[in-house]
């Protein structure tokens, strides 16, 4: 295994999906392509080589993963019966699935006719994506893909990620083999303890014994004196330097602020909620100014119909603000339904079939659309869940540390808003919209009204 550490070796697995993303983007040289009137569309280019092998590699990846080796899978699924594909292609914002692993799976098996099926997809960032589309659950493909990343440690090549998670999908227990692949990472890597470090600060240090025979002929006792003194001082100056900054450590911590804490919360509260108000306005004339004779068709209009739903549900929460007072997951929470309504405007206005949804961090929706399908496993359980996550905070969970996450009040105190209960929090149930997709329609019955702590 690699010496560097896991921030350096995720910070060069990023640069280099980026870089074949760039080199994915880039004009051929050679001749150009044959005009035909119009582009094809990529998704059905990828739909449509599946039918013919159960692997497509984009050429930006087949230095990582030969034609040959392409083959080698490809047959060991032909082999198995199950209706499992592996796909690699770059990822980017922007594309037609969003730069995300998730979006071009489900978007994949839809236009492949649905049914069951079971899909693999490059994360870009390393890993691989798991996406079941059967019953029952999570499936093959989904313990495949956290296999290959606890299996490798997080470090694989895209030969052995592929490698380790289609052998375990296509083994008589993935799930098993998931557990088993987990057991041995938490083993190798058990969570980081308290060094107790002010307890090594005091620790009696060896005395320094000056003799009078020792000294110097001549030399004066008190320069002997001076050292020693000096020596006798730097444990001292140590244990109070470390009291210092563990005192500002716990200063940092919110539990009970002082007034400028306060007056800063505040502030930020006050500008989401004003940002709110601002894209409430915006989002509202962008579907008026929508021309409904060039959206014309059933898809249109659904897409339309899911907009302004989306920009109900926003002006509902915002109204409940202005009658009970705000709270920042109620600011968030319009913001993000904003998202869902621009999604849907924009969706319209291109024509597209086929929505494409970009997903908040679960950690902190503040943190951006820029997210990628983390698995995170909870604190001191047993229990992992998969969820988007901004770059940071996916970091912070492979490094067993708690993100920066949303705060949110209950019962008196400071808690991550997903800790909240369900029956409280609409935003904790649904996780703003990443772990069910009825968050409008759950807000069109009021949820959002439910008592608050």
């Amino acid at each position: 295994m690699s010496a560097e550490s896991p921030p350096l070796r995720y910070a060069a697995r990023v640069l280099a999906a980026g870089a074949c993303t760039l080199l994915a983007l880039l004009p051929a040289t050679g001749a150009p392509a044959q005009e035909t009137g119009e582009r094809r569309n990529p998704v059905q280019a990828v739909a449509e080589a599946l039918d013919e092998s159960r692997v497509y590699v984009d050429p930006a990846y087949e230095s990582a993963f030969p034609v040959e080796e392409q083959e080698r899978v490809a047959g060991a699924v032909d082999a198995s019966g199950l209706d499992l594909h592996v796909v690699a292609v770059p990822l980017a914002e922007g594309d037609a699935w969003g730069g995300d692993a998730a979006t071009l799976a489900s978007v994949l098996h839809d236009r492949r006719g649905g049914g069951e099926g079971h899909y693999l997809v490059y994360d870009g960032l390393g890993g691989f994506h798991g996406a079941d589309f059967a019953s029952g659950g999570s499936g093959p493909a989904h313990y495949g893909a956290l296999a290959a990343s606890y299996g490798t440690e997080f470090d694989g090549s895209m030969l052995e990620q592929v490698d380790l998670a289609v052998e375990t999908a296509l083994s008589d227990d993935p799930r098993a083999a998931y557990d088993e692949a987990l057991r041995a990472y938490e083993e190798a890597h058990p969570a980081p303890e308290d060094t107790g470090a002010d307890q090594d600060a005091t620790e009696p240090q060896d005395a320094v014994v000056v003799s009078d025979g020792d000294a110097e002929p001549g030399l004066p006792v008190w320069l002997w004196a001076v050292p020693v003194l000096l020596l006798a001082l730097v444990p001292t100056v140590l244990l109070w330097r470390r009291r210092a900054a563990g005192t500002a450590g716990r200063r940092a911590v919110p539990v009970a602020q002082h007034a400028a804490f306060d007056n800063a919360d505040r502030a930020q509260l006050d500008s989401l909620v004003e940002q709110g108000e601002h894209d409430l306005i915006e989002v509202g004339e962008r579907l008026s100014r929508l021309d409904t004779e060039s959206t014309a068709g059933q898809g249109a209009h659904q897409g339309l119909r899911h907009a302004l739903d989306a920009r109900s549900a926003a002006a509902n929460v915002h109204d409940r603000m202005a009658e009970e007072g705000a709270t920042l997951p109620d600011a968030v929470g319009v913001l993000v339904l904003l998202d869902m309504a621009e999604d849907e405007i924009d969706a319209v206005s291109r024509g597209l079939r086929a929505v494409v949804r970009r997903r908040h961090c679960y950690a902190n929706p503040l943190h951006g659309t820029r997210t990628k399908v983390t698995p995170w496993r909870e604190f001191g359980g047993t229990r992992t869940i998969r969820v988007p996550l901004c770059d940071e905070c996916a970091r912070a969970v492979r490094d067993r540390v708690r993100p920066v996450v949303l705060p949110a009040e209950h019962e008196g105190e400071t808690v991550p808003y997903y800790e909240v209960p369900a029956e409280d929090s609409v935003w904790a149930a649904t996780g703003y919209g990443t772990l069910t997709d009825d968050l409008v329609q759950r807000i069109q019955r009021g949820a959002h009204r439910r008592s608050r702590s």
